[in-house]
């Protein structure tokens, strides 16, 4: 087989692992949102927007302003780490689907809308 045939198959894998998509059933590290960028809603009205790196670098972004913190699959558990603010893990049901909203309640007891943008 030539070289250049042998790159597609490795490449596609490569595309299909990055766009987080579900290849084994119940495999959760295939709910990774690396690339991502999801919408998110609290209760009391107030909306930002976070990145994922593949780094374990969030940044949540409020109109003009944005912080940074760590995130990190725990099981089923998307968990973040802000600062000096306590872990705060969100239980997620599947991997996010690009204009669909979840509802999620962290382990704090907080409940938000996120939509995947």
């Amino acid at each position: 087989m030539p070289r250049a045939s042998r790159l597609v198959p490795a490449a596609a894998a490569a595309m299909l692992l990055a766009g987080c998509a579900t290849l084994v059933p119940g495999d959760r590290t295939a709910f990774s949102p690396v690339g991502q960028t999801l919408q998110v809603v609290a209760a009391n009205g107030a909306s930002s927007r976070m990145s994922f790196r593949q780094d374990g670098v969030v940044t949540a972004s409020f109109g003009s302003r944005s912080i940074t913190g760590r995130w990190e699959m725990s099981g089923e558990d998307l968990c973040f780490n802000w600062g000096n603010a306590p872990r705060e893990c969100w239980p997620l049901q599947g991997p996010f689907v690009r204009g669909r909203t979840q509802t999620i309640t962290s382990t704090r007891g907080n409940r938000v809308q996120v939509t995947r943008l």
